[in-house]
């Protein structure tokens, strides 16, 4: 990793196709698949590459406020469906 800070990283198109998308999985596994490096590797060279591109970092930032939101709303309707199930078998015993 010493090496990476030390110059800027180049990712490959689908990489930085895959970010601009705002799939941050998808760019590690291209990298992993292109560069032939590791998980961790490949993880770092991104994470470098965003935190070089200012609005990409904001955009990142962006998604993962995003899909924690979809998670938790994902998680308020399962426990509303669990309590009315719950509800139900209550009141007919």
């Amino acid at each position: 990793m010493a090496n990476i800070t030390r110059r800027s990283v180049e990712l490959p198109k689908t990489a930085i196709e895959a970010l601009r998308r705002g799939d941050l999985i998808r760019a590690i596994t291209a990298v992993r698949r292109e560069q032939q490096v590791g998980f961790k590797e490949a993880k770092e060279r991104v994470e470098h590459y965003i935190a070089g591109q200012p609005a990409l970092k904001k955009k990142m930032e962006k998604v993962l406020v995003n899909a924690q939101h979809t998670f938790i709303r994902w998680m308020i309707g399962v426990a509303i469906i669990a309590a009315g199930i719950a509800l139900v078998v209550a009141w007919k015993l």
